[in-house]
């Protein structure tokens, strides 16, 4: 049998083995109390009296898809625990929905009932059902444990419509049409079951090629399981616990196979625990993730932040010093400005911290608490765009200040230096947004907007009308060179959109952009050249 497509029908069991001898017939398979827990070979002397035959096969607990470790070798007892399978709950009723005692009869004719005692029988239902096994033959007895699809029982007793039976840690009753017999048992036995081979010595050289000669490629010792890759009559290609693939002499082997047997209800209630256990562990490893990932965003935009204040600051402290060398009123008009600026941050960081207060509530599970802590939420960012309204007419009120005191000097706006007061104002204004959401279609700037909704807000929020997809945007305004371009200028990339133009961003200075930049990503900060720009067009006279 190939073991690749063995594996494929394999349930996850732990490792145990059906104690006593059995044989398989055209009658089905029998289990006796004399002899080996693996039957098909004469035990651990004389090769010669080895046999291979198919209809020999041992039955054996199955624990997963992978070799036994050495540990559950060393603990594998006769009829001992067995397998931990996922499933849905369901009740030998619902089972009778597809299986009937026709069907039942007709698998198991080829059995008389007298000759059922100590054979096998397999389970045989959907996938992700089961088979109750009750401690009376009553569907009113208690639950002491479960049959799954192909599980493996030894017939104890037959009792009218139940088998009591023996799978694993589990002695009961099942309602006997659902199990497979005889024939028809063994023939699953042959589609389902893992070929294993039993070590009969108290340490076998596991060889790199079927020769004396070949290398040695790992050890394994009496009593030790693995698994049957192929006889080959002399020798045996087998897979270990460590991983290797290799041969070792077919004089000092058992060969049996695995198949699953029931779970407990004990057993049952252990699995469940350490899934959910590993689950919540999961839920916390991504938690902690995401928890470390925003962490590492909110410090490298607080120190960007710090860094364009910095230059601003720079920059503003020589401006008010221009201001004082041209008149009080000019100057009072900054100050009233800069304090505006100052209270629309204040609010900005009021509306963060409202805004984290929200999501911790969201996160409660707390439904009140968190819709009562978002309303606080919204009215803060509400409050802070106001604040931000108000300072950007504070601004235009002290920019008109500044003009009218340079045109009082003689002056004109192109021999001051640094970054004009109304672009900074712009992109000040577009970086209060980053990290909100991207919305295809949308034009909101804190529920989500898309490239050119965002552009389209963030300009007309601040007196420029401009259009509303980025191709569009990218046919008018000013031509401006890439080498020339400027705090608040558009910088376009190529796409599928209108006029080949599928991006578009705002340069903020220092090589980097603000844009929305995906479902994904949101409003971010990036490199202004994260793609290739294609051109850069300016709406700010």
């Amino acid at each position: 049998m190939n073991m690749t497509g063995m594996k494929k029908h394999v349930k996850k069991a732990a490792a145990c083995f059906l104690a006593g001898s059995m044989a398989v017939g055209a009658a089905g398979i029998s289990a006796s109390a004399a002899g080996s827990a693996l039957i098909g070979v004469a035990g651990t002397e004389a090769a010669a009296e080895k046999t291979t035959s198919k209809t020999q096969t041992a039955l054996v607990g199955l624990s997963g898809t992978e070799a036994p470790t050495v540990e559950e070798q060393a603990d594998i007892p006769a009829a001992a625990a067995a397998e931990t399978t996922e499933a849905d709950v369901q009740t030998e009723e619902t089972a009778q929905e597809t299986y009937t005692e026709e069907t039942y009869t007709e698998e198991t004719e080829a059995v008389p009932q007298e000759d059922v005692v100590n054979t096998v029988a397999v389970a045989q239902v959907l996938d992700g059902s089961y088979i109750n096994i009750r401690t009376a033959p009553s569907t009113d007895a208690d639950i002491v444990g479960k049959l799954y699809n192909n599980n493996m029982a030894t017939i104890l007793a037959d009792e009218g419509d139940w088998f009591l039976i023996q799978s694993g840690s589990c002695q009961g009753y099942v309602a006997k049409y659902l199990m497979t017999t005889g024939a028809a048992a063994a023939e699953v036995v042959e589609q389902v079951g893992t070929p294993v081979a039993q070590v009969n010595a108290e340490a076998l050289m596991v060889r790199a090629d079927a020769s004396e000669d070949a290398e040695v490629i790992d050890m394994v010792t009496e009593d030790q399981v693995v698994y049957l890759e192929e006889d080959l009559g002399g020798w045996a290609k087998v897979s270990t616990a460590n991983g290797y693939t290799g041969y070792v002499s077919a004089d000092y082997v058992s060969y049996a196979t695995y198949m699953p047997q029931a779970e407990s209800v004990e057993e049952e209630a252990a699995r469940i625990a350490a899934e959910e256990e590993a689950y919540q562990a999961y839920l916390a490893e991504q938690e902690a993730a995401y928890l470390a990932a925003v962490a590492e965003q909110e410090a490298a935009y607080e120190a960007y932040l710090a860094e364009q204040q910095a230059q601003w600051d720079q920059q503003n402290q020589e401006w008010i010093a221009y201001l004082e060398s041209q008149g009080a009123y000019a100057d009072q008009a900054q100050a009233e400005a800069n304090e505006a600026w100052a209270n629309q941050a204040y609010l900005d960081q009021v509306a963060a911290d409202a805004q984290a207060a929200a999501d911790e509530a969201y996160w409660s599970g707390d439904a009140d608490a968190a819709a009562w802590a978002q309303a606080q939420a919204d009215q803060a960012a509400a409050d802070a765009q106001a604040a931000a309204d108000a300072a950007a007419q504070a601004q235009a009120n002290a920019d008109a200040a500044v003009q009218q005191a340079i045109s009082d000097a003689g002056m004109d706006s192109s021999q001051v230096s640094g970054t004009s007061s109304l672009r900074q104002q712009i992109v000040d204004y577009a970086l209060q947004f980053v990290g909100n959401p991207y919305v295809w279609g949308g034009t909101s700037l804190t529920n989500g907007a898309d490239c050119s909704g965002f552009t389209q807000s963030v300009m007309g929020d601040n007196g420029i009308s401009i259009a509303r997809t980025a191709g569009a945007q990218g046919q008018g305004g000013t031509s401006v060179s890439l080498d020339n371009i400027q705090p608040g200028d558009l910088l376009f990339y190529s796409g599928d959109g209108d006029y080949g133009i599928g991006h578009v961003s705002m340069y903020i200075g220092d090589g980097k952009v603000v844009h929305a930049s995906s479902s994904t990503t949101g409003i971010i900060v990036s490199d202004m050249d994260y793609r290739t720009p294609a051109y850069a067009k300016s709406y700010i006279d």
